[in-house]
């Protein structure tokens, strides 16, 4: 399936994606988005940051994470580079989402492919269980 590329690539696209990138592979969410662009003194609109995400989620850019159906999404700008690319966990008691960077777990989408012939996407990938402040 090919991705669509849009053709525009408006100031609000440069500078989300620019904020994206800085964060070096953390997750944030719109509205915490929205406020940074505030605090710089050149605010966002709240929809515009939301039309902008989708078009950077559909051009391949950026991945959207929904955790629980509840919270709102949180974004990350996918790098090129693989391994700076983390494992996300969340603990069903607490909500934490924990980020993990493991050279086993990393290995399964090619071991999930190889030997099942099913290909995970990664960027949509969470596992879910408890943390360490929750076990029992």
């Amino acid at each position: 399936m090919m991705k669509r590329i849009s053709k525009y690539n408006t100031k609000q696209r440069k500078a989300i994606s620019s904020y994206l990138i800085s964060l070096q592979g953390k997750h944030t969410t719109a509205a915490q988005i929205a406020s940074y662009f505030k605090s710089t003194g050149s605010p966002i609109g709240i929809a515009t940051i939301y039309r902008q995400l989708d078009t950077l989620v559909q051009d391949g850019r950026v991945a959207k994470f929904t955790l629980d159906g509840v919270s709102g999404a949180c974004y990350q700008y996918i790098s090129e580079d693989p391994k700076s690319n983390e494992t996300h966990l969340r603990c069903e008691k607490c909500g934490a989402v924990l980020h993990i960077q493991c050279e086993l777990v990393d290995s399964l989408p090619q071991h999930m492919y190889e030997e099942h012939g099913f290909r995970i996407n990664t960027m949509k990938t969470v596992f879910y269980g408890k943390c360490s402040n929750c076990m029992d």
